[in-house]
């Protein structure tokens, strides 16, 4: 399980870019609950690491682009959400806050709000958080149009429910929580690392979910 899956994604994208693109799949260890925001995090610093990267582009496996034109680039001045139009989505917008699925920010942008949470196990919400975070750091979202942000959703056993669950935003808690859940909290043991020419594979440990207090008879009776 990782955030930025296969290598067909990143030869996808060196063809587009040519050799000024490098990949990071950050793997999963063991069974727990999946995090897909933390391994972003993690993605992030094992690339920053290898190079002084001025883009970062955070890209769904399983979207593939449609349009040649969709440039992967970075905004220079704001987070920049790519994948606006969605095909299991009816190719637009399911609400305007929407930042799941391709995106591309400067360093800059993805420490001033200090990137993901750390705290969405089991998926749900991470999306919906950080395009909070950007508009509590003080900058905006800036959108590929429409026509030029097409892309088609593979089926790789992990749609189900997709469109049902982006049909409105999550209910967040971000504004007491951005400032220290995300880059500054980060936690993680790299168990393996692989460098290849084109991408770079790495297998981490990433925790286990906070456990939860035992319900008390009240509880369990209202329950």
């Amino acid at each position: 399980r990782c955030n930025l899956d296969f290598t067909d994604t990143c030869l996808l994208m060196t063809s587009l870019l040519g050799s000024v693109v490098s990949c990071t799949f950050s793997f999963q260890a063991g069974s727990g609950p999946f995090n897909q925001a933390k391994l972003l995090n993690i993605g992030v610093r094992e690339a920053m690491k290898d190079d002084d990267w001025d883009c970062l582009l955070l890209h769904n496996v399983n979207l593939v682009p449609e349009n040649d034109y969709n440039l992967y680039v970075c905004d220079e001045h704001y987070p920049k959400h790519m994948s606006s139009a969605i095909d299991k989505l009816q190719y637009s917008l399911p609400y305007w806050s929407f930042f799941g699925g391709v995106s591309a920010l400067t360093p800059e942008h993805y420490m001033k709000m200090n990137g993901f949470s750390n705290t969405y196990w089991d998926r749900g919400g991470e999306h919906d958080d950080i395009a909070e975070r950007i508009r509590l750091a003080g900058m905006k979202i800036v959108r590929t149009p429409l026509h030029l942000g097409r892309y088609k959703m593979m089926d790789l056993g992990q749609i189900s429910g997709f469109a049902e669950n982006a049909k409105k935003p999550a209910v967040l808690h971000t504004r007491t929580t951005w400032k220290d859940d995300g880059m500054n909290s980060l936690e993680f043991k790299v168990l393996a690392k692989q460098q290849h020419p084109l991408y770079t594979n790495i297998s981490v440990d990433i925790g286990d979910p906070p456990m939860l207090p035992p319900l008390s008879k009240t509880q369990e009776n209202k329950g």
